[in-house]
């Protein structure tokens, strides 16, 4: 899995490419830790190009948002796919998690 880190409007955009799944989420939680521990709170997680998130994945998520939220931030996410909705849904994390469609709506949530 990439992971780019980029700034907009204040908030730090993680724009993640390839498959969340075992291994992968490691990296996440990595990233996540260490801008949290730079002072940035409001983590946008980028997932247009993350074609599938499995079991580990949706435990990075899970972490990433509690560490955030614990830092007093906020995280949210970026199109996620069909999929990835489905397993969100399945799990309950939609009513936990703030999904957007677009990066300007989301931005805009902050």
């Amino acid at each position: 899995m990439e992971i780019n880190l980029r700034t907009n409007e204040g908030v730090t955009i993680l724009d993640l490419k390839g498959n969340l799944t075992i291994g992968a989420e490691e990296k996440l939680g990595e990233i996540v830790a260490q801008v949290v521990e730079d002072g940035q709170k409001q983590l946008l997680l980028n997932m247009t190009e993350v074609p599938f998130v499995d079991s580990s994945g949706i435990g990075a998520l899970i972490k990433s948002f509690s560490r955030v939220k614990g830092a007093g931030g906020k995280l949210k996410l970026l199109n996620p796919s069909r999929n990835t909705r489905q397993l969100l849904s399945i799990t309950g994390l939609l009513s936990v998690l703030e999904i957007f469609e677009d990066e300007s709506s989301a931005l805009s949530s902050f």
